[in-house]
């Protein structure tokens, strides 16, 4: 691992020394291009786009923190629940839920992000609860999982 750190800062240097030796001899033999607009060397950027790119890199990045903890939350859920399904029927009837169904009409940017995020969630959870079905199915037990 050292190596290719050393090997990458090596290169690194070799290409900062022929940058500015070209600079260098750009300037001692006048050949320095001069630009024809200057006003059009840096693009515009409004404080909007940067506030739209922000909103949406902000969204991924929590997104990535939700999904990555309800990950781990869904897999011991289920690992508690295989276990208390299988040691008491009765304590697994006292926390089974009821579903209800709500339905707001709100179609803005963070709704979609939640929608979003609560299918993506529903996915995870689908692929755990089958990867623990398939390790129950090939004979793991229980105490193992």
């Amino acid at each position: 691992m050292i190596t290719v750190l050393i090997i990458i800062f090596v290169a690194s240097i070799l290409v900062l020394l022929s940058m500015v030796s070209f600079r260098a001899w750009e300037i001692k033999t006048s050949k320095i291009e001069q630009p024809k607009d200057k006003e059009k060397l840096l693009p515009k950027i409004y404080f909007r786009h940067l506030e739209k790119i922000m909103l949406y890199l902000t969204k991924y990045a929590v997104q990535w923190v939700i999904l990555i903890t309800v990950k781990y939350w869904f897999i011991l859920y289920t690992k508690i629940c295989k276990w208390v399904k299988d040691k008491s029927p009765k304590i697994n009837k006292f926390f089974n839920k009821k579903s209800g169904e709500h339905k707001p009409n709100n179609n803005s940017f963070l709704h979609k992000a939640v929608i979003e995020s609560k299918i993506k969630i529903r996915n995870m959870k689908e692929k755990i609860i089958k990867e623990h079905e398939k390790e129950l199915e090939k004979g793991e037990s229980i105490d193992n999982i």
